[in-house]
Order: C-alpha cells, then sequence, then structure tokens
C-alpha cells in the first residue's frame, strides 16, 4: 500500500487473483456438494388437494431413480408409478388417493445422486385430499330441453348448476386434475363453441370459435396440455351427427394452436387417449372400426368392430375393451371384447352359456385394472330382463357376476370414481314399460356400501370432478 493509503498496481492484481480464486473454488465446493431436495408438491399443509394428483419431488442434482423409489412413503400407503423428468421425481398413484383422507409423504436421508453423492437430510410434510364431485348435464326446469351443467357433493346438498346458457350445454370433460371444465355451448345457427372455466364456474371463457360448424366431445390429454375434440357440420339446426360427419382437431392449449389430427381429410369421431398420453384411440366409421394411433412415431393399429363405440383403455393402457354387435341364431347378441395392443390377441369377455343370449354395454374399466363394470341385458326366450343391470367380470373374462340388479330400472353409463371406491351411473324408470321419453336419472353405486344413492332426476352424461 502506498503512503496515500491506496493499494499498489501490484497488490491490486494478487487481490483480483486471491479473489477469482476464491469463487472457483466455491464453485467447485458447491459441486461436489451434496444433492438437495428444492421442492415438493403438493407442499407441505396442503388441503383440499384432488385425489388424480401425483407427489412432485425435484433435486437440485440429478439422482438414482431405484434411490428415491425405495426410500419414498406415503402414508397412508398407495400404489403407483414412477416418471422420472430430469432432476424431477413424479410419483402417480394408481389409482388414485383416497377422499378426504390426511397423507404423510417421507423422504428418508441416504438417497444417492447418479454421482454418489448422498441425500444430506430427509424430508417429511403433510397434505390433505378432498372428495370429488360429481358433474352431469340436467334441465334448469322440468320439461325443458335446455340442459345446463350441475354439480353435486354426494351426499350433502342440492346439485347446483355451473352454467346459464341461453340455448344450454351439448357436452364437456373434465381436467386431469379437477381444476377446470371445457364444455359445449350452443349456438342459435345450431353449431357450437369450447369453452373453458374453473371448476367452481367461474373464469368463463372462449377457447376455441367453431363458425358454421359444432365443436363437441373435447377430450383432455393426461397432463392437461393438449384437447382433442370433433368439429362437424351442421343439419336441422343442430350438430350433424352422421358417423362420416366428423373430423378429430387437437388444440395445444398453451400455445392456442389448432390442426387437425391427419394433414389429410378423413372422417373420424370419439377420441380417447391412453392413460400416458402417448397415443389416441378414436372411432374410423370409414373401416368400421376403430384406430390406435401413436402419436410420437405415427405407427398406426386398426381394429374391426361393427358396435360404432368408443373403446375403454385400461389403466395400463396395454389393452381396449370394446363391445361387438354379433349374430346369434335369429337375433343379435351384444358382447365384450378385450384387445391387447401388444400381441394383438382378442379375448371373448362376454364368455359362458348365460351370456350366449344377452347384450353387454357400456364397459368401463377400474382405475386399479382388476374389474371391468358392464350393462348386462338378457335377451333369451324365458329369461328376458327388462332392462341392463350392473355387473362386473374380471379383464381375463373370468369371475363374471351381478353387482347390483334393479328389475324395474335399466342401468347405463357406469363411470368409476379415480379412486374405485364408487360408480356414477344412469338408470331409465321401467316401471310403466318402455318410453319413447323415459324418465332418466344419475344415481350412484358406493361398492363399500354395497348400496345405491340418487343424485338427480332428469340429468345425463355424469362425470366425477376429482
Amino acid at each position: 500500500m502506498n503512503g496515500d493509503g491506496r493499494i499498489g498496481r501490484g497488490a491490486s492484481r494478487r487481490l483480483v487473483f486471491l479473489v477469482a480464486a476464491l469463487l472457483a473454488l466455491g464453485g467447485v465446493l458447491t459441486a461436489c456438494g451434496g444433492p438437495r431436495l428444492v421442492e415438493v408438491s403438493p407442499p407441505d399443509g396442503a388441503q383440499q388437494v384432488p385425489i388424480t394428483t401425483a407427489i412432485h419431488m425435484t433435486f437440485s442434482q440429478p439422482m438414482d431413480a431405484a434411490g428415491v423409489a425405495a426410500r419414498f412413503k406415503l402414508e397412508p400407503a398407495a400404489t403407483g408409478r414412477w416418471v422420472v423428468e430430469g432432476r424431477g421425481f413424479r410419483f402417480q398413484p394408481q389409482p388414485a388417493l383416497s377422499p378426504g383422507v390426511a397423507y404423510r409423504a417421507v423422504l428418508a436421508a441416504g438417497v444417492l445422486s447418479q454421482e454418489g453423492r448422498p441425500l444430506a437430510g430427509g424430508r417429511e410434510w403433510h397434505f390433505g385430499t378432498r372428495a370429488p364431485q360429481l358433474l352431469y348435464l340436467g334441465r334448469s326446469e322440468a320439461g325443458s330441453d335446455v340442459r345446463q351443467l350441475f354439480v353435486a357433493s354426494p351426499g350433502d346438498g342440492v346439485p347446483r348448476p355451473l352454467t346459464d346458457e341461453p340455448l344450454g350445454v351439448w357436452d364437456y370433460a373434465v381436467h386431469p386434475q379437477g381444476e377446470s371444465i371445457v364444455y359445449s355451448v350452443l349456438r342459435p345457427d345450431g353449431g357450437s363453441d369450447l369453452w373453458r372455466m374453473a371448476r367452481d364456474g367461474g373464469g368463463q371463457r372462449l377457447l376455441v370459435e367453431c363458425p358454421q360448424a359444432a365443436c363437441i366431445r373435447p377430450a383432455w390429454s393426461p397432463d392437461g396440455a393438449t384437447l382433442a375434440y370433433e368439429r362437424r357440420g351442421i343439419r336441422r339446426g343442430g350438430p350433424d351427427l352422421d358417423p362420416r360427419a366428423s373430423r378429430i382437431w387437437l388444440l395445444d392449449l398453451e400455445s392456442g394452436q389448432e390442426r387437425l389430427l391427419f394433414d389429410y381429410d378423413v372422417p373420424l369421431h370419439s377420441p380417447v387417449w391412453s392413460p400416458d398420453g402417448k397415443r389416441l384411440a378414436y372411432v374410423s366409421p370409414l373401416m368400421s372400426g376403430f384406430e390406435v394411433l401413436d402419436l410420437e412415431s405415427g405407427d398406426l393399429q386398426q381394429v374391426g368392430n361393427e358396435w360404432g363405440t368408443a373403446p375403454v383403455w385400461s389403466p395400463d393402457g396395454g389393452s381396449l375393451v370394446m363391445p361387438e354387435l354379433l349374430v346369434a341364431g335369429e337375433g343379435l347378441v351384444v358382447r365384450l371384447f378385450r384387445f391387447d395392443l401388444g400381441s394383438g390377441q382378442v379375448t371373448d369377455l362376454s364368455g359362458g352359456e348365460e351370456a350366449l343370449e344377452a347384450k353387454d354395454v357400456s364397459p368401463a374399466w377400474s382405475p386399479d385394472g382388476e374389474w371391468i363394470a358392464f350393462g348386462r341385458q338378457f335377451v333369451a326366450p324365458g329369461r328376458q330382463t327388462p332392462g341392463r343391470q350392473l355387473w362386473l367380470v374380471r379383464p381375463d373374462g373370468s369371475e363374471a357376476r351381478a353387482l347390483y340388479v334393479e328389475p324395474l330400472g335399466d342401468l347405463f353409463g357406469f363411470v368409476w370414481r379415480p379412486d374405485g371406491g364408487a360408480l356414477a351411473y344412469l338408470r331409465s324408470d321401467l316401471s310403466e314399460g318402455l318410453q319413447a321419453r323415459p324418465a332418466v336419472s344419475v344415481w350412484l353405486y358406493d361398492l363399500e356400501q354395497e348400496e345405491p344413492t340418487w343424485i338427480a332426476d332428469g340429468g345425463v352424461l355424469p362425470r366425477w370432478l376429482p
């Protein structure tokens, strides 16, 4: 240092080198330090978490996947699958978490990074799940043909409307986490636009405008990033329901970009996503069956089917189940078949002599993959049932049994609650015989209590809001 207090040039250079060396050393020490768990979701203390939620963990460094899975614990316990995304880990419960439960999540210390460095400390956090609600389309006034979207909390109060559209709502789809709803709003010209709103009905806004067309049957991808939907022409003041009148479109919800599923014109309808979101199944009326499109590779599998409805995915994405129309003697029957995507094998799920003259429809795969619910109506002389009853069968066709039988009811439209504890369904009243306009109501069957619960009269299209 000079006499006037200033640092000399040589000393100044040495100081700069010293600071740089210390910064470099700090960077090395940081890089050599152990990994940290920097973020978890749901966050500690979160309440009213949807039962379909996944548990996310983000680390400061890439981690050993097997070690994370081995040292993670959820109480009460839940089964599921792990997905690794860089430094992030996602545990997706399958089936969903239980409703109205306080959960404790624990990651024990000692998990190693991919470079062998241990996690210095563990982490514990808590969250609580909410009870799913039930959505359906119903009438605000008795006798009206206009349907609005309603929400009901089973066993707790009166259903309330979420929409108040002058011409009503055609159909809708629920976000996988239940945070928002896309619905098709009818216009005076017979077409319809797609709108979006929050789960409580707030924040309603136009999502897709469809001039001179009807945009219906929206379907969310499992990650909530993409929407598949049908775009149809208008005929006689409403959507043209000819199977050949529909095209499937995809909407990127972040960018707002829309595109046809294929870059050429082909009639397709009823899109359904695979559980991992990598494939899309849909009905192809020109081939009298359905197709399964791999969205990454473009590979296409085609399956013949005369019934004409969309297939239902297994929870693991490896199989599809569908009804098929067959000739039996002098009449027609409907049987259920399972198609294995890997092997191409087809399994008859309606086996057994008693099912030779029955109609098995409305299949719904349980969230744990153990059962398929469906509606069975016997049509054999002397054993005819007026309507469909609720049955269960294993995915290999074994252990078929009636779960709930109501002789004066026709039961259909089954939808499992995401945790598998209940089934929503529709019931047509047959107490006065078959009617041109049957009285349809929304019901709930609790598998633990083994009893049905009435939800609402005049409702259709039930769906769970997790």
